[in-house]
């Protein structure tokens, strides 16, 4: 049997976040890390674990060795590994990640899920779907740290939650087109509230948590535009209203918006209106 192929778990330095339970105590919960890590500084070599582990990356983007192979787990990303199937981390020169990681001593629905045949499954996960497994983090947190010993029975709950929520997360993987409404509306109301950005297509697939080119394919698709063509849209909506309602000098107006100089935001309302921004306040 190889190294990594033997059960074994690499625990963090003591002042880093987790709780470790007892083997022998029943619990369905087997260990709970949350926090910091810095894998680059301090890689974990691949091993197998006595339970299933969750993971959820909440920022950073980390390298998961997984079943001999690399995958790259950025913001967002949801990963299952079954007891059997090796794994282990290392870093990227974006520094430290943020996560939440469960290990459960069985995870149920596991043989209705073919993709978790080669041992593990991810998931990459909208900021909407990443709540229900920080809440019920949350809850497993709190409990494990309670002054009295951890309820057997409110862990048997969290488990079944989080089966039912990792069955969702699953099952009902929404395709990029089926999601196209909603996303183009959640980057609208991004883009309305952040005119200022001079990146504005990069921090937003940030947020949204996905690529340049499907939100590109998404934005064509579904409003025939690029999502830079509707944004200087909305930053020059933006800016005739400016104009037109209120008494705010013109060149504060380009600094509100994100343009470096005022002639920048001439020329696009120019282009855009067919006149200069100060004509268009005097007419």
């Amino acid at each position: 049997m190889s190294s990594s192929d033997t059960k074994h778990l690499y625990l963090p330095e003591r002042d880093r976040s987790f709780w470790k339970g007892d083997e022998d105590s029943g619990l369905s919960l087997l260990y709970l890390a949350w926090g910091s890590r810095d894998f680059k500084r301090q890689p974990i070599p691949a091993s197998c674990h006595e339970g299933w582990v969750c993971v959820l990356i909440e920022e950073g983007c980390p390298t998961m060795k997984v079943a001999r192979r690399t995958v790259p787990m950025p913001t967002g990303t949801l990963a299952l590994i079954g007891p059997d199937c090796p794994f282990g981390w290392r870093g990227s020169a974006a520094g430290p990640s943020k996560f939440r990681l469960w290990m459960w001593r069985t995870f149920v629905a596991a043989n209705a899920h073919p993709e978790l045949q080669s041992g593990y499954l991810t998931r990459a996960l909208s900021w909407k779907d990443r709540k229900p497994f920080v809440l019920l983090h949350e809850l497993c947190r709190q409990e494990v740290l309670h002054p009295a010993s951890p309820g057997k029975a409110y862990l048997e709950g969290c488990h079944r939650l989080f089966e039912a929520t990792m069955r969702r997360a699953i099952e009902n993987e929404p395709k990029p087109d089926q999601q196209a409404p909603e996303t183009i509306e959640q980057a609208k109301i991004w883009m309305s509230a952040h005119l200022e950005s001079r990146e504005p297509v990069a921090r937003l697939c940030d947020y949204l948590n996905l690529s340049q080119s499907t939100l590109y394919r998404l934005f064509m698709a579904e409003l025939e535009t690029s999502p830079l063509s509707c944004f200087h849209q909305l930053r020059m909506q933006k800016a005739r209203e400016l104009l037109t309602s209120s008494q705010v000098p013109v060149k504060e107006i380009a600094f509100q918006l994100g343009y470096q100089h005022f002639n920048d935001l001439s020329r696009a309302y120019r282009k855009q209106y067919g006149c200069s921004p100060t004509a268009s306040r005097e007419s």
